[in-house]
């Protein structure tokens, strides 16, 4: 996905309006297109904060296939979903944003009426329909949540965070398996026990490897509590100590 654009297709409400222009801005939205908008920019521009220049940019079109031209892959959204009707047979959010991401060109995210939604004929005109899971008993979501959903999926695939991640190095895994192991040997003394336990160490810190300050504080604490008891034996692989 080389661009991602956002079409509104009757958006009715200003308050949706701007706060959709909003989350253009958010999720790093290239194009925003507005097809036959029913609702007052003048009015959306007072919800949309540091995004009126989203609302005041957007290309204004009267047709959906006009706001579609150029598009690689469009996704249309819909709360009414089938798996009888093929024109409703739906992908989830984030299997059509892993989709939109193996695409070259531009992706388009095409969001329906707050009344309506999208008309049978629109949902045709688009590659994919996308339904965000919800309660069977009110499955409609307001458009400005749904939008933010399906931008949100889209962003995971192409952006980057607002803040700085750094990864632990997968080392740490083995280090954290071995100071729980030894600390599990001086205090338990059922030798599958202590497997076990080590095993659920390493288990847990490979599923929450993700920030290096997480894994690094797990490793002070178990490495503190070895010191104080004083006879603890670690034994690590042969690539965490070369590593070290």
């Amino acid at each position: 996905m080389d661009k991602l654009r956002l079409i509104l297709v009757g958006v009715e409400g200003a308050v949706n309006m701007g706060m959709i222009a909003r989350l253009a801005e958010n999720f790093s939205v290239d194009e925003f297109y507005l097809v036959s908008p029913v609702a007052s920019i003048d009015e959306a521009l007072e919800y949309a904060a540091r995004a009126a220049d989203r609302l005041l940019g957007a290309r204004i079109v009267s047709s959906l296939d006009e706001a579609l031209e150029g598009v690689s892959l469009s996704i249309c959204t819909s709360a009414s979903a089938s798996g009888e009707d093929v024109l409703r047979i739906p992908v989830k959010p984030h299997e059509a944003a892993e989709l939109a991401a193996s695409v070259k060109g531009t992706v388009a995210l095409v969001m329906g009426r707050e009344s309506v939604g999208l008309t049978r004929l629109e949902i045709s005109k688009c590659t994919l329909l996308a339904t965000i899971e919800a309660s069977p008993k009110y499955p409609e979501l307001n458009l400005s949540n749904a939008t933010a959903i399906m931008l949100y999926e889209l962003f995971k695939v192409r952006g980057k965070p607002h803040y700085a991640e750094e990864p632990a190095d997968p080392n740490l895994i083995w280090l954290i398996e071995a100071y729980a192991r030894s600390l599990a040997e001086l205090l338990i003394a059922d030798k599958r026990r202590v497997e076990e336990v080590a095993l659920a160490f390493r288990r847990v810190a490979a599923k929450n490897i993700v920030h290096r300050k997480e894994a690094e504080n797990i490793v002070l604490i178990l490495s503190k509590a070895c010191r104080r008891l004083g006879e603890c034996r670690i034994e690590t692989p042969a690539q965490t100590r070369e590593s070290s």
